[in-house]
């Protein structure tokens, strides 16, 4: 029955009658879970699905739409009103920009009774034979097939879009009068839900198969001559009839790691004489921007190649720099990378760019897998028939001497079709990167107690090193750290205040020894231990408690000002205001010292209690929310900063793989001190979509917001999570920068250099942050991503000739 219901479900049901009469057409119908997309949810989407209005206009912003945000999947299921034979379905939806991706799965099942399911087959695939949705840029499309074969009075459609889903209108076509009579011949499904489950791995093998094989195909139009063509998709005829055996031969714990085995090569390798065709004859070596998007079947663009691969930086901090291998022949090219000529001190490391694809079967080549040298000290990788590999080169806190290295890359492949020497420039300035920058850092990474939050114990001590590695320094847990066995009297008084146990907060505390700030997520309701909010009793109750914990803070060697506070998440509502003001009033009467930390997120900021934004110590904007609200919002954030506010900014747009490492992650930091913020933090650090493991992202069952690649038992390193650290970098660049300049207005006397350094600290950085908006903060949205690192590299030459450096 495996078997059989997997195959049924990569190659779907393909007997098919003509489409006639749409039988869903005003019919009830259920959505689990409810919709929840702002610009588009309404009353009317009890209706709209089948009411048979198309929406038109920008699809996702139109009330006759229905949408969905981090909801995958989507279970509608429309109620024919008895049971009907049916022929074929259609889902109508858009697609292309603002982050909104296609659906990976729309799978259809047909019931009786809501009891006993038959699985009809995926919209994704019978819906675009012979025509496909358009790959880049807004679309709307239609997923239609006449190809069902079936019979229910309930229709259930699994949909799955990350991280957006939307529809506008489902239509059910009836069949024949004759109907389909027996055991329908779809698998047998007892639940669309346990369904889902089980079929969406090898279902997303399958998509990522036929995704490429279709992309490849596309990229040969106007390429190849018409003979050439005709052979090409001959053989991508004959690989595509293989796809859903080879997907249902593959483990159920298939990692997403590209290419996925000697089937997908083949494909792959059809690439190759699009490759010779766009005039790369050999393999070549080459160079792209390091934070663009690459794709295994990149075609490099003219007169595409690289000489010298150059890293410019202070010593005691780390930056990278990358360099492509195309490979145009069918073959695998095996390559060995050979450096040399280098001090030990500059500290040099090799990784590798794996492709990996997404839960939403978007692939992205982001993790930084490290390559250990042979013998001989040299590395080795595989660039698979008709692909590029990239690599990634960086220097990780070099020790050296200021000047400027020149050493030798080889790059040569044991058959000889590639043999290569780049230089490898390393200039190390004559500055020491500070060993903590003066930026906070955290993202809500929860590793308090068993470290089990995002379900990845067995990676703790790895997660740690390299969270502390991305300058982490104010970690985040929930209110599992409490005080606990905490008792008060009828007036209030707390009767146990040295007697509290603790085991749970110093457990943390020591995890995460030296830190700067330990902040803590209460989640506070309307009452505390039983007593409303806003009685005197509550006001007392609260600052005992506290009271208590501070003194044992003190104890351990830190402050009270150490320990940050999160009373409710996100507030949005004047309700979620009105408690924020009653617990801080508590905490002020207290006056004991604690740091109240809020993130709220009004659009319009001004419709929130002022008494909330007074109450708290540190505001912390939403940055994809600022770029959108634009100067009003800014200014708002300024004025409270003004009144003695201190500004951290936070980001939790997701999913983080999709996001763009410049745009969304780096530019942070550059904001942060564009607005005078102080902290700069990303929800989540450690988030592996909900089964805490990148490398399983078919499985996952939400959004993965973490930088960077987690499993069970390891963590590995990404192009995100540089960009957070080299956005800290970056920001002590400008601070020291901005401290400098100060020293040198105070003495007086003016220079030349005092004035490129005001320019580079406020021209400059307008310039670093030109392309970053609320539209782009996507990765496949085309951008310059070379700005920060032209601006950096000035900034580097100013505090290196600062007066007073020599």
């Amino acid at each position: 029955m495996k078997t059989r219901l997997v195959l049924w479900l990569l190659a779907g049901v393909t007997l098919g009658h003509a489409a006639t009469e749409n039988i869903a057409l005003n019919k009830p119908y259920t959505l689990s879970p409810a919709p929840n997309y702002s610009y588009c949810t309404d009353p009317g989407d009890a209706q709209q699905v089948t009411d048979g209005v198309y929406s038109r206009g920008y699809f996702w912003t139109q009330r006759s739409t229905v949408g969905w945000n981090n909801a995958a999947p989507v279970f509608c299921t429309i109620d024919l009103g008895k049971v009907e034979p049916i022929c074929g379905l259609s889902w109508s939806c858009a697609a292309g920009v603002a982050g909104v991706t296609w659906p990976e799965c729309l799978y259809v099942l047909a019931s009786d009774d809501k009891q006993a399911w038959t699985y009809l087959g995926d919209l994704c695939v019978l819906g675009t034979e012979g025509r496909v949705p358009r790959e880049k840029g807004y679309a709307p499309f239609r997923y239609q097939t006449d190809k069902l074969k079936g019979r229910g009075r309930y229709v259930c459609i699994v949909a799955a879009a990350q991280p957006f889903c939307f529809v506008d209108e489902v239509e059910v076509w009836r069949g024949s009068d004759v109907g389909v009579p027996g055991a329908l011949p779809g698998p047998k499904v007892d639940d669309p839900k346990t369904f889902y489950l089980q079929a969406r791995i090898r279902s997303g093998v399958a998509g990522r198969l036929r995704a490429d094989l279709a992309a490849i195909l596309a990229q040969m139009e106007g390429r190849l001559p018409a003979r050439s063509l005709a052979e090409a998709n001959a053989m991508a005829a004959a690989l595509k009839v293989q796809i859903p055996a080879y997907a249902e031969g593959l483990p159920a714990e298939q990692e997403t790691i590209l290419p996925y085995g000697v089937l997908h090569a083949s494909i792959l390798a059809l690439h190759a004489p699009v490759l010779r065709a766009a005039g790369v004859g050999k393999p070549l070596v080459w160079q792209s921007n390091r934070w663009s998007p690459l794709s295994l079947i990149e075609v490099p663009p003219p007169g595409a190649g690289v000489e010298t691969v150059t890293l410019d930086l202070m010593r005691g901090e780390v930056r990278g720099e990358t360099f492509n291998i195309t490979n145009p022949d069918e073959e695998p090219l095996d390559v060995s990378l050979a450096v040399g000529g280098l001090p030990s001190a500059a500290n040099l490391e090799v990784c590798e760019v794996l492709f990996t694809d997404t839960r939403s079967r978007t692939p992205v080549a982001a993790a930084l897998k490290r390559l250990s040298p042979d013998t001989k000290g040299a590395v080795q990788l595989r660039v698979p028939g008709g692909c590029t590999r990239q690599v990634w080169l960086s220097c990780r806190r070099p020790r050296c001497k200021a000047g400027t290295y020149d050493g030798v890359v080889g790059v040569a492949s044991a058959d000889g079709r590639l043999a290569k020497e780049l230089t490898l420039r390393v200039r190390i300035r004559n500055l020491d990167f500070p060993e903590r920058p003066a930026l906070h850092v955290g993202g809500w990474d929860y590793t308090q107690g068993a470290a089990d939050y995002y379900r990845t114990p067995g990676n703790l001590e790895a997660a740690l090193a390299l969270m502390r590695d991305m300058y982490v320094d104010s970690p985040w847990a929930t209110a599992a750290v409490f005080p606990q066995g905490t008792r008060f009297d009828r007036e209030g008084r707390l009767l146990n205040g040295d007697a509290l146990d603790f085991s749970s907060w110093d457990g943390w505390v020591a995890r995460w020894r030296g830190a700067r700030k330990f902040c803590v997520f209460f989640s506070v309701g309307e009452s505390f231990h039983g007593e409303k909010m806003g009685t005197p009793r509550f006001n007392g109750m609260v600052g005992a408690w506290l009271g208590a914990w501070t003194r044992h803070l003190k104890g351990q060697g830190l402050t009270p000002g150490q320990l940050v506070i999160l009373l409710v998440d996100e507030p949005h509502a004047r309700g979620q205001d009105a408690v924020i003001v009653a617990w801080a009033a508590a905490v002020r009467a207290a006056d004991l010292g604690v740091v109240l930390f809020e993130d709220p997120t009004y659009t319009d900021p001004a419709k929130g209690d002022p008494a909330m934004f007074a109450a708290s110590d540190v505001l912390c904007p939403n940055t994809p929310m600022m770029l959108a609200q634009g100067e009003k919002f800014r200014d708002f954030y300024r004025r409270q900063q003004a009144a003695g506010k201190t500004l951290w900014l936070y980001s939790c747009s997701g999913p983080a793989k999709l996001l763009d490492p410049v745009a969304y992650h780096r530019a942070q930091a550059w904001l942060a001190f564009q607005m005078g913020a102080v902290g700069s933090f990303y929800w989540a650090l450690g988030c592996g979509g909900g089964i805490g493991d990148s490398w399983h992202a078919y499985a996952q069952a939400d959004s993965e917001y973490s930088p960077y690649f987690v499993s069970p038992d390891s963590v590995m390193e990404g192009k995100h999570s540089e960009a957070v650290r080299e956005g800290v970098q970056d920001y002590e660049y400008l601070r020291l920068l901005r401290e400098s300049a100060g020293r040198v207005k105070a003495s007086g006397v003016a220079t030349a250099w005092q004035a490129r350094a005001q320019a580079a600290l406020t021209e400059g950085v307008a310039e670093a942050l030109r392309d970053v908006a609320a539209s782009n903060q996507v990765w496949q949205v085309e951008k310059d991503r070379s700005a920060m690192d032209t601006v950096r590299l000035r900034l580097l030459d100013l505090l290196e000739t600062a007066p007073g450096s020599e």
